[in-house]
């Protein structure tokens, strides 16, 4: 039997060598042990001593360039945006919730503008970047809170900061200390507070018996849909889910709706958003916005206005969201920022 052969059975995973390599590394094995002359009595015995010498010498060689030969590269399995999104889905789902009495939900509100002000009987128009703090929150017995607070508007492109230094760094409004009279102002609707869409108003209950599958969540909410006093279908379907995912509901139906806006009509999933106010992560996008997720915890992030050349120019960014035992208290002088639903 040919020793080469018994040497490829043996080796199955080892790249085929070539007719050359074979032959130089027969040339280089009898090159370098030669067999001495022996007497016709030993020469059987030798012979196949010999023959195993050239087999291990060849196996060693035909080794050599199985290492020597590279391995396909193998190509990394890719993930898409939508399995990204199933992933985070199932990682909110399985997120066990804080215990307390009240649920509660600050969002910061950006916005970039173009502004004006007086400046020497001349009218300056600069781009600011204006801040403030939207709460929410709803207590044990039906109590609900809610106000907005400025916080800030200050120039945000080098070109409007360097005009604006050098007016004199002017005040700029809506920001903290504008209106002393009323420093926080109440959100208006506020016993609406817990309405998905036209016609579909839970309660706290309800909202949060909501299913946590996506078929089983769209049936439930289209059972509310009246053609006859909303939007179509599918709009006001949307319109619900992206409520949801921005309310009380529990983590297995705020996911379930993550699922449900992925394959609703004018929704993508799209992933590494740039993030310009920070909102970094995997998105829903639609006409004009983003919904961000974080895809390391499925956790709602917050919105992003979008321009029709896709630049963003506003977010509502989530600073704090859950329950806890801690009563929510508006801002000195705020009206109207309690209510019941």
């Amino acid at each position: 039997m040919n020793e080469f052969q018994v040497i490829d059975s043996l080796m199955p995973d080892a790249p085929t060598p070539s007719a050359g390599q074979l032959a130089a590394a027969r040339a280089r094995v009898f090159a370098a042990a030669p067999i001495p002359p022996a007497s016709r009595a030993r020469v059987r015995r030798r012979s196949w001593t010999g023959m195993a010498l050239v087999a291990a010498a060849v196996a060693l060689v035909v080794g050599a360039v199985a290492v020597l030969v590279p391995r396909p590269a193998v190509e990394p399995v890719a993930v898409t945006p939508m399995q990204k999104l199933e992933a985070a889905a199932a990682k909110l789902a399985a997120t066990p919730e804080a215990k307390g009495r009240f649920w509660r939900r600050d969002i910061e509100d950006v916005m970039r503008t173009k502004d004006e002000y007086n400046y020497k009987a001349e009218v300056r128009a600069i781009q600011v970047e204006t801040r403030a703090m939207e709460v929410l929150a709803f207590g044990p017995n039906r109590e609900v809170y809610g106000w907005r607070e400025p916080m800030s508007s200050k120039p945000y492109t080098a070109e409007s900061l360097k005009t604006w230094r050098r007016d004199g760094s002017p005040k700029l409004c809506p920001a903290r200390g504008c209106d002393k009279n009323m420093p926080a102002y109440g959100s208006v609707y506020l016993d609406q507070g817990l309405e998905l869409a036209d016609g579909l108003k839970p309660t706290m209950t309800e909202l949060r018996d909501l299913p946590k599958e996506p078929a089983a969540l769209r049936a439930r909410l289209l059972a509310s849909y009246d053609p006859q006093g909303a939007d179509e279908r599918e709009p006001w379907l949307a319109g619900a889910a992206r409520q949801l995912i921005n309310s009380p509901a529990t983590p297995g139906t705020r996911a379930a709706a993550y699922l449900l806006l992925a394959k609703a009509p004018g929704f993508k999933v799209v992933d590494e958003v740039p993030g310009t106010f920070g909102l970094n992560g995997l998105a829903l996008q639609y006409q004009g916005g983003q919904l961000v997720i974080d895809p390391r915890t499925g956790q709602f992030l917050g919105t992003q206005g979008l321009s029709p050349e896709g630049v963003a120019w506003d977010a509502r960014i989530i600073r704090k969201v859950g329950w806890s035992d801690v009563r929510p208290v508006a801002p000195p002088k705020c009206r109207g920022c309690t209510d019941r639903l």
